[in-house]
């Protein structure tokens, strides 16, 4: 494998030390820092011999919660390490009389002698070596106290890599105000009440979109979960030392704490999450959330109060109207929870509308078959239709019925259309639109 960091390439190694190919690239998770240091940027744990030096093209990672797999032990065992995480490559500078770098002459067992020389009266000891010494892991510390310092060089061309991953303090105790049972009122130009920025961040940009949010959780190959618009976005650059994992398990608490149901990710600590959704259903409010992390500490934050939608009047003023939110089982007609709230809402909107017989409606996009779709989105409707005569709408009320892909409200050609397209709606029989 092949990584890059910065404009530096640098041969890459297998577990033995030895050079594998002449380019290596540095995994893009180590470009999540900002600007250039003036100092070498590490802990004063690490101290480094007046060889290694700074490479102004390489940037420094410093982040105040961070994870990375390094060897732990004499066997290789590789585990994932959270703590306080720093990372960067750094040029050899030979001592004078030493002999110039090159391969198969020892440049790597003489890089790992001039680090020990002042990381080993610190404390650090080797937990991990390979043969030719061009990779290894030092240790400080014993049990939930060690640190942990990864070394990758290419000894020819003289650059050294360290990432250091040491204890570091828990996720912070910030929070977030509890949406108000009566919805807030803010502008453009203000962040979003109940969802303000990470600390120390700065607004970069926002406004309004109409299309509808899809809180469905990235890489389960599910349907997409809509639940309404306009979506209201704020964008943020975050401050430098903040990390996708802190970002997202410090929310993740947060919204918590504030009454939210977070859909995804249920475990913070997992990993691998570039966004986090969540839904806030208390006080009769039906608010969605989508929190997303971009390289860089590029934060973007959005919303859609569902709750502030004025169904009834749509439904009166256009005959129908599209009840986004509302999810079914991937293939099936079986409702979700999450649907709860939405249906709630139509409810008490079937119940103020007295011009009598109303049609809860499904609708599929155009993947598959006539006949598959038919009978998908009457399965649906009718799952509908149940759950409010189960809720007190007299049976005489409601009729169901599934028109298939018969009737998009976008392009079929899209993702986000395909989505659009899939929906159930409320229809009054023989209303003319006003």
């Amino acid at each position: 494998m092949e990584f890059q960091f910065g404009r530096i390439r640098i041969p890459s190694r297998d577990r033995k030390g030895k050079v594998k190919s002449r380019i290596v690239l540095l995994c893009t998770a180590f470009l999540l820092s900002g600007a250039a240091q003036a100092e070498m940027g590490f802990p004063d744990s690490v101290k480094l011999p007046a060889q290694i030096q700074q490479d102004p093209d390489q940037t420094l990672v410093d982040e105040a919660m961070g994870r990375a797999e390094i060897e732990t032990d004499a066997t290789g065992n590789k585990q994932e390490l959270t703590g306080h995480h720093f990372a960067r490559w750094f040029r050899y500078a030979p001592a004078a009389g030493e002999p110039a770098l090159g391969y198969d002459n020892g440049s790597e067992e003489r890089i790992q002698k001039a680090l020990l020389s002042t990381l080993a009266p610190a404390g650090w000891a080797i937990a991990f070596d390979t043969e030719q010494h061009g990779y290894f892991t030092l240790k400080q510390g014993e049990g939930a106290g060690a640190s942990y310092l990864l070394v990758k060089m290419s000894a020819p061309e003289g650059q050294v890599f360290l990432e250091l991953v040491a204890p570091g303090e828990a996720a912070s105790g910030f929070k977030v105000p509890a949406p108000q049972a009566k919805p807030e009122t803010f502008k453009d130009a203000d962040d979003i009440p109940y969802l303000p920025p990470y600390p120390g961040s700065t607004r970069t940009g926002g406004g309004h979109g109409d299309d509808p949010l899809d809180v469905a959780e990235p890489g389960k190959g599910g349907e997409p979960m809509l639940v309404g618009a306009p979506v209201v976005s704020r964008d943020y650059q975050g401050p430098s030392s903040l990390s996708n994992l802190q970002f997202i398990t410090d929310y993740h608490r947060a919204l918590t704490e504030a009454g939210w149901d977070v859909l995804y990710p249920k475990d913070p600590s997992a990993g691998g999450y570039g966004s986090l959704a969540a839904h806030y259903a208390k006080n009769g409010r039906n608010i969605w959330a989508r929190l997303s992390y971009q390289l860089g500490a590029t934060l973007n934050y959005q919303i859609v109060d569902a709750g502030s939608r004025d169904i009834k009047s749509e439904l009166q003023k256009a005959c129908h109207v599209a009840l986004y939110g509302v999810f079914f089982d991937f293939d099936k007609a079986t409702l979700k929870p999450e649907s709860d709230a939405v249906l709630n809402k139509a409810l008490a909107t079937i119940g103020a509308v007295k011009s009598g017989l109303i049609e809860v409606q499904g609708h599929t996009d155009a993947v598959g078959s006539d006949d598959y779709n038919l009978k998908l989105s009457n399965d649906r409707a009718a799952s509908v239709r149940d759950w409010f005569v189960a809720h007190g709408v007299a049976a005489k009320r409601l009729t169901s019925k599934g028109y298939g892909k018969s009737h998009p409200v976008a392009d079929n050609g899209t993702d986000a259309g395909r989505a659009k397209n899939r929906r159930v709606e409320l229809a009054i029989p023989g209303c003319k639109a006003k």
